[in-house]
């Protein structure tokens, strides 16, 4: 009965003059039908109005129930009381009926009115509900697939560093480090049109934050961000966080040996329809052709930024340091490319 309601309610016009036109003929039809039942219902003037203001109540609102209960009210005391044909009522008690059955129509008419509004939210919340679930159960889903990839890279990279390094602690370091990058996207996950994103100024600013108070501590090294508010693809953050960290912490492992001071500075923002990541450092620069290092943390670079179909230079910078540049395409609203 409920969704007939709503689907009856939905298929009426709007507009307050349909619905005070359909009302009036609503009223009509029903001081037809209660002058056909004359000979049966002529003890009860007012029966047959009753259903129609309540359901006029129900369809439309308030007014249109008022106005129903006025116009049975006219027609009750017009043609079915006595006398016939006169606004007033000569017997004291046809008026005392008559006042009960106003005050009773009026009851009826914002009584009912406030059901409908009540079960109109109630739907439109159970509605959003639904929506929210659905969203979440899709938010999960997305998650859950991005867990899997994730873990399988991270695998995939201990199994590199495995054959790369002989060394156990720069294995175990490097992966704590990138799980950390992959903690600080989840936390940071937000929904926008049904897409997972990440917000790229909070994300890279609290990524240098947390790099400043765990890894610098007290060395005489700044670390400074300077980041564009981008809405990035969770997987693109995943990568873009994950070559910044690799970058930040090459710089405080190599170009400020011995108690150095020095700066290291991080960019983000978009160009055109590239988005650019650049870390720059004032240390001791690239002291020969031959990585310092394993060599792991380039090699796991390059293939983040060939994931975001882009490219990463790194190269001396002309007076002091290193200059590393990341660039990649900006994918279009709802369609990530990094699986």
């Amino acid at each position: 009965m409920e969704k007939v309601l709503h689907q009856l309610s939905s298929s009426l016009p709007r507009s307050a003059w349909a619905r005070y036109g359909i009302t009036i003929a609503l009223v009509g039809l029903t001081a037809l039908v209660r002058h056909m039942l004359d000979p049966l219902l002529f003890k009860y003037p007012f029966l047959v109005f009753i259903p129609t203001i309540f359901l006029v109540s129900i369809l439309f609102d308030r007014v249109s129930g008022l106005l129903a209960v006025i116009l049975s009210g006219v027609c009750s005391a017009w043609f079915f009381m006595k006398p016939e044909g006169l606004l007033w009522i000569m017997d004291p008690g046809d008026r005392l009926a008559f006042l009960i059955y106003m005050a009773l129509g009026f009851g009826i008419a914002v009584v009912a009115d406030a059901l409908h509004r009540a079960n109109e939210q109630l739907r439109q919340s159970g509605e959003q509900l639904s929506a929210v679930n659905e969203e979440k159960e899709l938010m999960l889903h997305e998650i859950h697939h991005r867990i899997r990839n994730d873990l399988q890279q991270i695998c995939a990279q201990l199994m590199l560093a495995a054959h790369r390094s002989g060394n156990p602690q720069e294995i175990v370091s490097g992966t704590i480090e990138r799980i950390g990058v992959l903690a600080r996207v989840y936390v940071r996950l937000r929904r926008v049109e049904g897409v997972t994103v990440v917000n790229s100024k909070e994300f890279l600013e609290s990524l240098v934050e947390e790099l400043q108070l765990g890894v610098v501590g007290v060395r005489p090294v700044a670390v400074n961000a300077e980041v564009e508010d981008v809405v990035l693809d969770m997987g693109v953050a995943i990568a873009v966080g994950t070559i910044a960290n690799e970058l930040i912490t090459n710089a405080l492992k190599y170009a400020f040996p011995d108690g150095r001071t020095g700066r290291i500075d991080l960019s983000f923002r978009r160009e055109g329809r590239d988005c650019v990541l650049r870390v720059c450092d004032n240390g001791v620069g690239i002291l020969s052709d031959k990585p310092q290092g394993t060599g792991l943390g380039g090699k796991i670079m390059q293939q983040l930024a060939q994931q975001l179909r882009g490219s990463l230079e790194i190269r001396p910078q002309p007076k002091e340091g290193v200059k590393a540049t990341l660039r990649f395409p900006l994918p279009e609203a709802g369609k990530p490319f990094v699986h």
